[in-house]
C-alpha cells in the first residue's frame, strides 16, 4: 500500500506530549548505508510529512570497499570511516533525513563509555552470504563487545529528548546476523524501556515511553517473486561497472532473517513513490554499493513487469560480494512484542499520510491508534485474554459432544458438518482470544471426543468402530488445530 487509514484515539499510559503535533520518527541501525539498505524508502516516505531523526552506531571502519579509486582505504579505519561519515551526510539528504547523530556523539554518561563507537566487522558462516558470524580480530572497542547497558543508557537519554512516537530497527537476529546490528537491536530494545522508567541514570528528562517500537522485515512471498523475476528479466546487468561478473541469489535457497513468513509481518508500505530517492541514497554509499538502478531508468515507463509479479522491486543494486539484488519497495514492518500494537502502528503511518494529504495528521503519546475504529480499543486487558482463554475450552467441550452426537446423520453429510462446526469453533476461539486460546480449544476438543469415545463403561454407541466413527476422531483434532496456522493478519490483534 502506499498510504494507510484514518487514525483513532488510545490510551497508551504513558506521559503525553502536546495535544496535537508532528509524527516523530527515530531509526537506529550500525552502520552507514544500513539505514538506506534496511529501510531507506521507509525513511524517505515518512521524511515527506513526518519528523524524522537516525542515530548510528559506528563510522563503517571495517567495510570493504568497492571502488578501484578509493580501494586503498580499506582497512585504513580512520580513513574510511572519514569517507563513510561524508557518504551518510549525503544519502540522509537524498532520503530526507535531517537529524542526524552517532551513537558515540550523544551526550551523556561519558564517562563511562569508550569515546568511540567502532565496528566490529563480520566473517560469513561457511559458504552462506546470508548469515554473518563475528570477527574474532575485532578489537575491545568494537561495537558488539563494548558495554550495552552503558549504550541503552545514552540511547535513553536521546529517546527521552526527542520523544519519537515511532522507533525503527532491525529484527532481533540484525538482518542477517551481523554482531554490529545484533547488538544495536539489543541496545535499542534496552533503551525503550529505560527511557520508560522513572528513575533511570539519574536522567532529568522526563520519561517517555515509546508508543510503537517496529522491526523493518521484509515479506517472504515478496522476496522469492522480486528474485525470481530478477533472474528472468532481460534489462538486469550482467557484470558490474567494473567488468566484474554479478551473480544471483539462488533460487529457493536459504534466505536472510530479515526475510520472514508474510504472516509474521504486521504491515507492508509500499515505498514505490520515493525509489528515486532510494537509488539517490544507494550511489551515495559508493564505497559499499555498486549499480544500483531503477527499472524505469532502463526498461522506460511500460517496459517494466507488473509490480506484483515483481514482488513489488524498483531496481537492482549489488555490493561487495557482486550478488546482484532486487531492490524492494515493499517494506514490511513488525510491532516489537510488549511495545504497542499492528493497530497503533498503522495509526502511526496514518498520522503521516493525513499530514501528507493535509488533514488533520496530528498524533500524540495518546492517540496512536488503529484504522476505520476497528481497533479503538488498541490491546486487551490481561484478564479479557484469560476469560476467553477459558470460554474457549468451554466452547470446544459443548461444540464437540454435540457434533459428536451428530456424526453419524445421514453419512456422509453428518460428519461434514461437524468438522465444519469444529473448525469454525476454532477460528471463533482464535477471534475471541488468541493462538493461546486456540491451543486450549483444541485440547478440550481432543479431551471431549476421547472421553465420549473411549471412557463409557461398556464401550461407546456414539463413535463406532466404522469408518466414519475414524473419520470423525481423527477429522476433530485436525479440525481443530486448523486455525493456528491462519495468518495472523485475519484477526484483530495480528497475531
Amino acid at each position: 500500500m502506499d498510504g494507510v487509514s484514518t487514525m483513532e484515539p488510545a490510551e497508551t499510559g504513558v506521559s503525553e506530549s502536546a495535544p496535537s503535533e508532528e509524527l516523530r520518527v527515530l531509526g537506529a541501525f550500525a552502520h552507514p548505508d544500513d539505514e538506506t539498505l534496511v529501510a531507506g524508502g521507509l525513511l524517505a516516505w515518512l521524511a515527506r510529512s513526518a519528523e524524522v531523526h537516525l542515530v548510528t552506531a559506528t563510522r563503517g571502519e571495517r567495510g570493504e570497499v568497492i571502488p578501484g579509486d578509493i580501494a586503498h582505504l580499506e582497512g585504513d579505519g580512520p580513513a574510511l570511516a572519514a569517507v563513510r561519515e561524508a557518504e551518510l551526510a549525503e544519502a540522509l539528504a537524498a532520503l530526507g533525513v535531517g537529524s542526524h547523530h552517532f551513537l558515540d556523539a550523544l551526550p551523556g554518561l561519558t564517562d563511562r563509555r569508550p569515546a568511540r563507537y567502532v565496528d566490529s566487522g563480520m566473517q560469513w558462516d561457511g559458504d552462506s552470504r546470508v548469515r554473518a558470524v563475528p570477527d574474532p580480530s575485532s578489537g575491545r572497542d568494537a561495537f558488539s563487545r563494548t558495554d550495552a547497558e552503558v549504550a541503552a543508557g545514552v540511547l535513553a537519554a536521546h529517546l527521552r529528548q526527542v520523544r519519537p512516537h515511532l522507533v525503527l530497527i532491525d529484527e532481533p537476529d540484525g538482518g542477517y546476523g551481523h554482531p554490529d546490528h545484533v547488538r544495536m537491536h539489543e541496545v535499542m530494545m534496552r533503551a525503550v524501556g529505560v527511557a520508560a522508567e522513572q528513575e533511570s541514570f539519574k536522567q532529568e528528562t522526563e520519561p517517555w515511553r515509546v508508543p510503537v517500537v517496529a522491526w523493518v522485515v521484509r515479506p517472504e512471498s515478496a522476496v522469492r517473486a522480486a528474485e525470481q523475476w530478477l533472474a528472468r528479466t532481460p534489462h538486469r546487468p550482467f557484470l558490474t561497472t567494473l567488468g566484474r561478473p554479478l551473480a544471483l541469489p539462488e533460487p529457493d535457497g536459504m534466505l536472510a532473517s530479515i526475510v520472514k513468513p508474510d504472516a509474521a509481518v504486521d504491515l507492508v508500505v509500499d515505498t514505490t513513490a520515493v525509489a528515486d530517492q532510494v537509488v539517490a541514497a544507494l550511489r551515495a554509499h559508493r564505497s559499499q554499493v555498486q549499480d544500483a538502478t531503477l527499472l524505469a531508468e532502463v526498461a522506460g515507463p511500460d517496459g517494466a513487469a507488473p509490480a506484483d509479479e515483481r514482488g513489488g522491486a524498483v531496481g537492482w543494486f549489488a555490493l561487495s560480494n557482486e550478488i546482484l539484488q532486487p531492490l524492494h519497495a515493499r517494506i514490511g514492518l513488525r510491532v516489537a512484542p510488549g511495545w504497542g500494537s499492528p493497530a497503533a502502528l498503522r495509526g502511526a503511518l496514518a498520522a503521516a499520510e493525513a499530514h501528507r494529504a493535509g488533514a488533520t495528521g496530528a498524533v500524540s503519546a495518546g492517540s496512536i491508534a488503529g484504522d476505520e475504529g476497528a481497533d479503538e480499543l488498541g490491546d486487551p486487558p490481561g484478564w479479557y485474554l484469560v476469560l476467553m482463554r477459558a470460554f474457549t475450552g468451554l466452547m470446544g467441550v459443548v461444540v464437540t459432544a454435540a457434533a459428536t452426537a451428530f456424526h453419524r446423520w445421514e453419512p456422509p453429510f453428518g460428519v461434514m458438518i461437524a468438522l465444519l462446526v469444529v473448525l469454525s469453533s476454532g477460528v471463533l476461539a482464535r477471534s475471541f482470544a488468541d493462538r493461546i486460546g486456540v491451543l486450549v480449544h483444541g485440547l478440550a476438543v481432543a479431551a471431549t471426543v476421547l472421553a465420549i469415545a473411549y471412557l463409557r463403561p461398556g464401550g461407546d454407541v456414539v463413535v463406532t468402530d466404522e469408518a466414519i466413527g475414524t473419520v470423525w476422531l481423527l477429522g476433530a483434532l485436525v479440525a481443530a488445530v486448523t486455525p493456528t496456522v491462519l495468518p495472523g493478519s485475519w484477526f484483530r490483534d495480528g497475531r
